[in-house]
C-alpha cells in the first residue's frame, strides 16, 4: 500500500467519553493533536462544530492552510454507513442518522471526507501504519467500555451485507449463567469481558463481602472500582481480582476461537482500555484457544496487543484518507 509521505490528513476520533482531533502525515506521524470531552447532547451537530473548531486550531498552530490538507477522516462509535457518511446509531448518546460527512463538507468545501465505525478504522490503521501490513487477513478487537471487532479480509475491511460485520462482542460465550447484555441478549462477550462488565462484577464481589481483602484493597488505595483498578489489584496479587481477569480471558478465548475457525485470520490484534491489560488476559486466551481451534496452524496464530496504542482510532481515521 503506497502512501505519499508528504500528505497530511485531518483526523477525528469521536469516542463515548472523549474526542481526539489531529493532523497525521502519510507515514503515520501525528504532528498535532487535541483532546476534549465528547458532548452528549440532543444536538450532535453542536459537538461536530467543536471538532471543526479544534481542527482549525491545529491547522493554524502548525502554520498550514486548507490547501495543505488531503482530506478529513472521521471515526465514530456505533453503526455507520461509511458509503454515505452517516452515523446511523450511537446508542451511548442516543444519536441517530447524523449526516457527518455532509456536515464537514460544508466547512471543508471540495475536500475528501470519509467516515468509518471506530473499530473498522482501528483495523484500517493497523493495516496501514501497524503490524497489520504483514497479513492479508486479520481481526482487530477493541475491548473497552464495549467490545467490537474489525475484520480485514484479503487486505480490505469487510463490513458485511448491511455494514455491521464484526460484532464479536455480541457472540454468546456463556449459555448457562449468562449476564444480561445491553443488546437484550444474555451471555454476550461484552456482558462478561468489557470494561463496564469487569467493573460491575468486581463491584458486586466487594458489596457481598464488606470485610474481604478485595474490598479492602480499593479502600486502602482510595481507588474507584474500574477495569483498570481491578487490573492493578490483580498485578498486586489480590486473588479475587486475578480470578476476574482469568474468567474474562476464558470468555475472550471462546470468542476468539469462533473468529479463528470462521475466517482463518493471520493475527488477532487487541486494543482498547481493557486491551492495555492484555498481559493478564493472554495466558487464559491461549489456553482456551488450544482446546477450541480446529487446526494446529490456527491454534498458534499470533494474538497480540496493538502497537498503535491510545491513538489507534485517530490513526485509523487518518488512514481513511490515505487509502
Amino acid at each position: 500500500m503506497n502512501v505519499e509521505k508528504n500528505k497530511i490528513a485531518c483526523a477525528v476520533d469521536i469516542g463515548g467519553t472523549k474526542t481526539l482531533v489531529g493532523l497525521v502525515t502519510g507515514d503515520g506521524e501525528i504532528i498535532a493533536k487535541k483532546r476534549f470531552e465528547t458532548d452528549i447532547t440532543d444536538d450532535p451537530y453542536y459537538h461536530l462544530k467543536k471538532c471543526i473548531q479544534f481542527l482549525s486550531n491545529c491547522i493554524e498552530e502548525y502554520n498550514l492552510n486548507e490547501q495543505s490538507i488531503s482530506g478529513i477522516g472521521i471515526s465514530v462509535p456505533g453503526l455507520a454507513d461509511s458509503q454515505n457518511g452517516i452515523l446511523l446509531k450511537a446508542p451511548y448518546a442516543g444519536w441517530t442518522n447524523v449526516r457527518i460527512s455532509e456536515f464537514f463538507s460544508h466547512f471543508y468545501n471540495g475536500k475528501k471526507v470519509m467516515l468509518a465505525n471506530d473499530v473498522n478504522a482501528c483495523a484500517l490503521g493497523e493495516l496501514m501504519f501497524g503490524e497489520g501490513k504483514k497479513y492479508s487477513s486479520f481481526v482487530w478487537v477493541t475491548i473497552s467500555t464495549g467490545i467490537g471487532a474489525g475484520l480485514v479480509l484479503n487486505g480490505k475491511i469487510f463490513e458485511g451485507e448491511h455494514g455491521i460485520a464484526g460484532e464479536l462482542g455480541h457472540t454468546v460465550v456463556e449459555w448457562e449463567h449468562g449476564l444480561q447484555c445491553t443488546c437484550g441478549n444474555k451471555g454476550c462477550l461484552e456482558a462478561h469481558v468489557s470494561g463496564n462488565a469487569i467493573a460491575k462484577i468486581a463491584g458486586e464481589k466487594c458489596s457481598k463481602d464488606n470485610t474481604s481483602q478485595f474490598r479492602q484493597y480499593f479502600c486502602d488505595n482510595s481507588l474507584e472500582i474500574t477495569a483498570e483498578s481491578v487490573a492493578r489489584a490483580a498485578r498486586d496479587g489480590v486473588i479475587q481480582a486475578r480470578e476476574i481477569y482469568d474468567t474474562a480471558a476464558s470468555y475472550a478465548g471462546r470468542a476468539f476461537s469462533y473468529a479463528v475457525n470462521l475466517i482463518n485470520p493471520g493475527c488477532i490484534f487487541v486494543g482498547g482500555g481493557v486491551g492495555l491489560s492484555f498481559d493478564l488476559l493472554e495466558p487464559g486466551i491461549r489456553k482456551v484457544m488450544q482446546n477450541s481451534v480446529i487446526s494446529e496452524t490456527n491454534r498458534n496464530i499470533p494474538v497480540t496487543a496493538t502497537t498503535l496504542g491510545y491513538n489507534a482510532s485517530l490513526l485509523g481515521a487518518a488512514s481513511l484518507i490515505f487509502i
